[in-house]
């Protein structure tokens, strides 16, 4: 659905190329060392991962965690324009990742009640205790819908991404730092996909909304507490936020077959609402290992009440069940499922996934979309298969 819209509008990019982009030249990064050059599936990973850039992804960032320790790798390009070769430090957009921050932060505000003004018996109230009715009576769902619901996704509420208008206002504003109340009014009026509570169904709009608690809650903005009580505690010092900071210029282009001829076109600046809770982080596979660590791992970063009321799975949907901020993904593989999350955007991929009945986790961005079909979206997907196969062996 997204990839119609686009292809029909792109041109409209094209008038507004005067003005800045969020994302310049690609330039080079300071390459961390590889941790463990020496782990025993560095060469059959590295193979894999030359494999599918051979195949047609243009570039690959990879880090795995098992019982023999850390390695990662990269592969291809960072900026195909400018023969930038892709390295694990270069910066990629995470996608729906973001949601899993935002889930850990919400469970952050709600352990710290006292200064945070929201705390566990708010999980169930309806939103209309923070957010102005006025916004919420035109959102079928939204009125008697949870802070605890917008999280797991069983709030029925319309998805603001598949709808043709809002992408028509992205790309005629391509720069534009869009607030929440502005990306709501393109769900204004729109039908709800179940009852409210009765299953679940992901929608991007159900982040915007918990954000919007998030701040009318603490008086301070998402990104701001981001910082304080998620991203700088562990030391993600390479972790940024599109649509509310400026990117560094370590950042890597994006690219999609927008015309469906097998052909990549850089569609980095077209900016589908990010800065909004439901996508916009920037990061990469260095900071992304201590965000999984800490939390479902070492579990340092929440309590266990928190950590208990964040893998509460509703019914699935499709082969993946929704926790509050979680994904519990690849259940068709059984007891190897992965707790994390996954992020599709237009231009970007990632992947952050922990299989604790194996214990190891997969780390991934890669610089292509696979947010709509494509010709390489199923290349993407035998990629993730055959390096979860591998990593289960």
């Amino acid at each position: 659905m997204i990839k119609q819209y686009l292809t029909i509008i792109l041109s409209v990019i094209f008038f507004v190329s005067c003005k800045k982009a969020e994302i310049g030249n690609t330039t080079d990064c300071t390459n961390s060392t590889n941790p463990n050059p020496l782990h025993p599936k560095a060469s059959t990973l590295q193979n894999l991962v030359d494999k599918y850039i051979k195949k047609g992804l243009p570039g690959i960032s990879l880090m795995i965690k098992n019982s023999d320790g850390t390695w990662v790798t990269s592969a291809g390009y960072a900026s195909l324009e400018d023969r930038i070769l892709y390295k694990p430090c270069h910066v990629g957009k995470v996608g729906s990742i973001t949601k899993f921050m935002i889930g850990v932060l919400v469970f952050k505000l709600m352990e710290d009640s006292v200064n945070t003004h929201i705390g566990y018996a708010d999980f169930d109230k309806p939103l209309s205790n923070w957010i102005d009715k006025d916004i919420l009576k035109n959102i079928e769902n939204a009125e008697n819908a949870t802070l605890r619901q917008c999280l797991n996704h069983s709030t029925g509420i319309f998805d603001i991404i598949t709808d043709s208008e809002f992408y028509l206002s992205v790309l005629n504003n391509p720069n534009k730092r869009w607030t929440q109340e502005e990306l709501l009014k393109f769900v204004y009026g729109r039908k709800a996909a179940f009852q409210l509570g009765t299953s679940s169904g992901y929608s991007n709009t159900n982040t915007i909304l918990a954000s919007m608690v998030i701040e009318k809650s603490t008086g301070k903005k998402h990104l701001e507490l981001l910082r304080e009580k998620l991203w700088k505690p562990l030391g993600m010092n390479d972790t940024y936020y599109q649509g509310r900071e400026d990117l560094p210029p370590f950042v890597t282009q994006g690219y999609f077959d927008l015309y469906n001829k097998k052909q990549l076109t850089n569609v980095s600046n077209i900016l589908p609402g990010s800065g909004n809770a439901f996508n916009g982080v920037f990061s990469n596979v260095y900071d992304h290992q201590k965000l999984i660590e800490g939390v479902l791992i070492d579990k340092t970063v929440l309590s266990n009440k928190s950590l208990a009321m964040m893998q509460s799975f509703g019914p699935p949907d499709g082969i993946n069940n929704y926790g509050v901020g979680i994904m519990k993904k690849f259940n068709d593989r059984g007891n190897n499922y992965g707790l994390g999350h996954s992020g599709r955007d237009l231009g970007y991929t990632a992947d952050l996934f922990w299989f604790p009945n194996k214990n190891f986790t997969i780390n991934l961005f890669i610089n292509y979309g696979t947010d709509s079909e494509s010709f390489l979206k199923p290349i993407f997907y035998e990629f993730e298969a055959e390096l979860i196969d591998e990593m289960l062996k």
